[in-house]
């Protein structure tokens, strides 16, 4: 476990905290011929080399674990600029990086095929399926079910207010799924006051815009969502609560 955490901390700090902004545009622009990259991928050869050599594992399966790491970025780095840069690809990227960092901890920490099969399939344990739905059904199904109770005010609400400013676009179902997934993990961790402060978090900040608008129908549509989107929350929350330690 020491070297995945070592591993995991030099990757967080030479991609995030030692390579400016600035390093970020110079190697979209200039590529292989970017000083930038070669320095990039240069701080992961060192963060990782002095790794190696403060947990002591064999000269050559360390060399060739850094050779890949630093390969793996710079393969990344370069194939960057030709996608459009947004979080799906940020996600995917990172993703990557940690996959290979977690690889090389299983090799040197002696892990069987057997092991690692063991593992994923008590990551996959009923229990745990029971929390991943709770999270699937607190999102897109639950939106969907809100967006159907309540669109008929919305409609109505749409006409009103065609010509005022209605916010950013999809952030409505954003801060929902949000709200949600946060009132059943407050509930799996017996937390219920948590749920309390989400509700009046909200309420505060909500309480500018209504005060502006002085629309009785906005107000209300709001308290409608809110209700609804907790009762849906809290229904989801406690019943897998209950599966959960029923097994």
């Amino acid at each position: 476990m020491e070297l995945l955490l070592l591993l995991l901390t030099v990757h967080f700090i030479g991609d995030f905290y030692l390579q400016p902004i600035a390093w970020i545009e110079r190697k979209s622009e200039n590529h292989l011929k970017s000083i930038r990259l070669l320095s990039h991928i240069l701080i992961h050869t060192i963060l990782n080399t002095v790794v190696f050599l403060l947990t002591d594992y064999p000269l050559l399966p360390a060399i060739i674990a850094i050779s890949f790491i630093s390969l793996s970025h710079l393969i990344m780095d370069l194939f960057k600029p030709h996608k459009k840069q947004n979080l799906s690809y940020f996600l995917i990227e990172q993703s990557i990086h940690l996959i290979i960092i977690i690889l090389i901890w299983l090799y040197f920490s002696g892990f069987t095929v057997e092991q690692v099969a063991t593992f994923t399939a008590n990551l996959f344990s009923t229990q745990n399926m029971i929390i991943a739905i709770s999270y699937l059904l607190a999102c897109k199904p639950a939106s969907v079910i809100i967006s159907l109770a309540l669109k008929k005010h919305t409609d109505s609400l749409i006409k009103h207010s065609e010509n005022q400013e209605l916010g950013l676009v999809s952030a409505g179902a954003w801060i929902g799924y949000f709200e949600r997934c946060l009132a059943i993990s407050f509930i799996f961790m017996g937390q219920f006051a948590g749920i309390g402060f989400l509700v009046a978090t909200k309420t505060i900040f909500r309480f500018g815009d209504l005060t502006k608008n002085k629309d009785m129908k906005l107000t209300e549509y709001m308290m409608l969502g809110t209700l609804l989107s907790y009762a849906i929350a809290l229904f989801i929350g406690w019943n897998a609560q209950q599966l959960y330690f029923a097994l």
